[in-house]
């Protein structure tokens, strides 16, 4: 199980999704520099897991990573659910290749990465990880759950997260974060 991460990291790279290691069990970077450590250089990536094989592995997102929809649940704060299925009645999530079960119980839906910015709908409790964002991806754990892999289809779809925020909340401007020069495509998923 130690080696996981590893086969992992390298199978994700090899699709050309630049990775990079988080602490054990956390979201936070075990590189100085984050996301911008992040790599396909299948040497460096051995070095980090094979020195660290428990560490978290994160995938960069935005071109050529894949652009993630992050589905939150927040317990009885609410979920975001609701606003997924608005997303999936109006087409704009058709095309996901991938689903991945959060740890808190929420959901991840993985697209063909864009140089389109992160975005972020609280009230809706989703957010949108493109250019300089990053996700944790399977097999990573937080607090002892795991990153599950749901489904993964052949397709290859972009979700347009100024489509998704217009039919969310109609007549507004999408609230995008700050890109501090952050960032990475999606074809099938060879080694969920």
């Amino acid at each position: 199980m130690t080696d996981a991460r590893l086969r992992q990291a390298l199978a994700y790279a090899a699709r050309g999704w630049p990775v990079f290691p988080c602490q054990v069990g956390q979201k936070t970077p075990a590189t100085a520099h984050g996301h911008l450590d992040a790599t396909t250089d299948p040497g460096q990536i051995t070095a980090w897991y094979a020195r660290h094989p428990l560490w978290n592995l994160a995938i960069a997102t935005g071109a050529p990573g894949p652009d993630v929809l992050d589905v939150d649940d927040h317990g009885p704060a609410g979920n975001g659910y609701a606003a997924f299925g608005s997303l999936s009645k109006a087409g704009l999530v058709d095309g996901a290749a991938a689903y991945v079960r959060t740890p808190s119980g929420g959901l991840h839906a993985y697209f063909t990465g864009t140089a389109q910015r992160n975005g972020h709908l609280p009230g809706h409790h989703l957010d949108f990880r493109s250019a300089g964002g990053y996700i944790l991806a399977p097999p990573s754990q937080v607090n002892g759950h795991p990153y599950q892999l749901l489904r993964a289809a052949d397709r290859h779809g972009t979700l347009d997260w100024t489509a998704a925020t217009g039919v969310l909340q109609p007549g507004r401007q999408p609230q995008l974060q700050p890109h501090p020069d952050q960032g990475r495509d999606l074809g099938s998923l060879a080694v969920w």
